[in-house]
């Protein structure tokens, strides 16, 4: 229940005295409260947070990280899973963010010859799908959206998750350009955090040393142009000692997120300038603290 969210937002500080605003649940505290927007030709309609497509402007605040499924997460990926609802009340899920999972990835493999069954999966599905039911691994597939954080925890590699990339990065971009279709040009801005960049996605419950060291914070009203500067930026980084990225024995001059989860994430941002949503030329303004 969304109660949850709140509850540790303020744990963590985050509260209408320290932000000077509200803190709400965008698609409410059931997470069904959203409105059908056109995607395009791989997602359809997708159901955008109402609270989201309600709003005259939007100031979208981005930590970016590695990811198990985009290769590296920031801008694109804030829009099109965190502004699209967990599921519409008609529709469920598959009109929600869990399509652009279901639209990139092929189902869940079982191996039961390692499977040690430790039950880690089960455990950390947010959506309660998995089960060991008479020594063997069961998924409800009208429940499952594929988000990937079983097989993610799977120590012995028994769960795996084959992914078509390019149509998962080219869906990230269609659900981004559909929230951004709610708003008038020039209303949202966007501000990416390069400080302790992860190998994993926030929603994962672990929390590892950065695997690379702070770049600074970029901002622009151009969510093309900011993303490719932040990727670029985060290429050029040599990786962090007693990190994943020195474990796994990525060298200065290797490309430490891509290293650790070979996605091709360009192809977001190449989709979401052909979408028309901005340039990926950019020029870099320093400002000195």
């Amino acid at each position: 229940m969304g109660l949850d969210y709140l509850d540790v937002a303020n744990q963590n500080g985050l509260n209408h005295l320290s932000c000077g605003a509200p803190v709400v649940l965008a698609d409410g505290l059931y997470g069904k409260d959203s409105i059908l927007v056109k995607a395009g030709p791989l997602l359809g309609d997708i159901a955008v947070a109402s609270t989201i497509h309600d709003a005259p402007a939007m100031v979208v605040c981005t930590h970016t990280k590695g990811h198990i499924n985009s290769g590296y997460a920031g801008a694109l990926k804030n829009l099109a899973m965190g502004c699209v609802s967990s599921r519409h009340r008609q529709h469920g899920w598959k009109k929600g963010r869990g399509s652009m999972h279901c639209h990139g990835e092929m189902g869940l493999r079982w191996n039961p010859e390692i499977c040690t069954f430790c039950e880690q999966c089960r455990n950390i599905c947010p959506l309660h799908a998995i089960d060991f039911k008479e020594g063997s691994f069961v998924v409800d597939e009208n429940s499952c959206w594929h988000c990937g954080r079983c097989s993610r925890v799977c120590q012995e590699g028994a769960l795996t998750l084959p992914q078509d990339d390019e149509t998962f990065q080219k869906s990230l971009a269609e659900a981004a350009a559909a929230v951004l279709s709610t708003f008038q040009k020039g209303k949202v801005v966007y501000v990416n955090f390069l400080y302790e960049i992860q190998p994993e996605c926030d929603c994962m419950p672990v929390a590892d040393v950065p695997v690379i060291q702070d770049q600074g914070i970029m901002i622009s009203d151009d969510i093309v142009a900011i993303e490719q500067a932040s990727l670029d930026m985060l290429k050029a980084s040599p990786p962090l000692p007693q990190s994943a990225a020195s474990e796994a024995g990525i060298k200065p001059g290797e490309d430490v997120l891509f290293r650790l989860n070979p996605r091709p994430m360009q192809l977001q941002i190449d989709a979401a300038e052909k979408l028309g949503l901005g340039s990926k030329k950019y020029e870099l303004v320093k400002i000195e603290p």
